[in-house]
């Protein structure tokens, strides 16, 4: 006997045919459902001003101020550290900036937080040689900050303010370097050297006998202490002094033009000539030197030469020296002029053994005959 109180009943034909109609017509729906998805996204991207980013790229981004301003500039503009100088702005250009873009939302590299630059010596220091200064002043200003027992810091920071022309603050640095290490000589000597460009030379002249205490014999600080006489108009003892460089190191040729540069002023341009043509021949690419050795040969009765040492030195960027090219050629320069055998006479010249000495005659001849062998070839 079967039991069929469990069993499903048997469908009919009318159902099942009915069965199949509702399952086409679902299929049908979804299908239907699905294109008109995929045709709304594809129209959503399209549009013009949509956001193709990666969509995690706008998870991270905050709630913006209102008054936000991008600080990158427009792809095309010229850089306003190219036509401000460095540390200021237009007036308003804050302003201006926040106004023009209140309401945008600008790129995302542009709103994630900055990532402090950690300042160390070595990266400050790598700035000031490659001439960044500064930038480099910026640096050490942190790193000072960061490390305040440091001198070497505020030297290095005294440098770079200096070098990039603010001599006063330069001045403070050193200054400050000198009270947390009250011996560090290049501090001293660099302290007198912006007490000279402040025209302090009182100042300078405490600082720079203050680092000759500590190195009697350093050349530098000699030097030094001869431009501080030269710029008290202690003529005597700043030849003094470049005389003493100059037996610790004779080719010293900062001490030369500074030296040559006394006898100039005092009109004895004849014994300014030797020096600048061994100051010249040493540092062949300073400006300042072929400038004092052109004045010394024109005024000793050189002007070809001298025209030949003002047209080096305007190569090298001197006004000064372009000025004086200038009007030596227009002069006319008669053929017979003497000349003087330069390498011959910077190779014979010696450091004098006390001021005032003046080089011998056979110096002279020797010199005068080989220019007299030149012009006659």
């Amino acid at each position: 006997m079967s039991h069929h109180k469990y069993d499903d009943p048997v469908p009919t034909s009318g159902e099942v045919r009915a069965r199949k109609l509702r399952l086409i017509e679902g299929s049908v729906i979804f299908a239907l459902a699905l294109s008109l998805c995929i045709y709304l996204g594809i129209r959503f991207a399209q549009e013009p001003g949509a956001d193709n980013e990666p969509v995690a790229a706008l998870v991270t981004q905050p709630n913006l101020p209102p008054d936000f301003a991008p600080q990158s500039e427009p792809v095309g503009m010229e850089s306003a550290a190219a036509i401000v100088p460095e540390g200021t702005e237009p007036a308003g250009a804050v302003e201006s900036e926040v106004s023009a873009t209140r309401g945008v939302t600008p790129p995302i590299e542009q709103i994630l937080p900055e990532v402090p630059m950690v300042v160390t010596y070595s990266t400050s220091e790598k700035a000031f040689y490659e001439g960044r200064y500064g930038e480099a002043a910026g640096m050490f200003a942190t790193y000072c900050d960061d490390h305040p027992e440091n001198a070497w810091g505020q030297y290095m920071l005294g440098l770079s303010l200096w070098k990039s022309g603010d001599t006063v603050a330069a001045r403070d640095a050193f200054q400050a370097a000198l009270v947390l290490k009250p011996d560090h000589f290049k501090s001293m000597v660099n302290l007198a050297r912006v007490e000279l460009d402040l025209a302090e030379p009182d100042a300078a002249l405490a600082s720079i006998q203050r680092a000759l205490d500590l190195a009697p014999e350093n050349a530098d600080a000699r030097r030094v202490l001869g431009r501080v006489f030269h710029n008290l108009d202690r003529q005597d003892e700043a030849e003094a002094a470049y005389l003493e460089v100059l037996r610790l190191d004779a080719d010293d040729a900062w001490t030369l033009n500074n030296l040559a540069l006394i006898w100039i002023e005092q009109e004895q341009f004849d014994r300014a000539v030797a020096p600048l043509a061994r100051a010249a021949e040493l540092t062949p690419d300073v400006a300042v030197i072929r400038n004092n050795l052109g004045t010394a040969l024109e005024r000793t009765g050189h002007a070809a030469q001298a025209r030949n040492q003002f047209a080096l030195a305007c190569d090298l960027g001197s006004d000064r020296g372009e000025a004086s090219f200038a009007r030596l050629d227009a002069m006319v320069i008669p053929a017979t002029e003497p000349a003087i055998d330069l390498p011959a006479l910077a190779a014979a010249w010696v450091v004098p053994s006390q001021a005032g000495e003046v080089q011998t005659d056979a110096v002279a001849a020797v010199t005068f005959e080989n220019a007299e062998t030149e012009i006659e070839r």
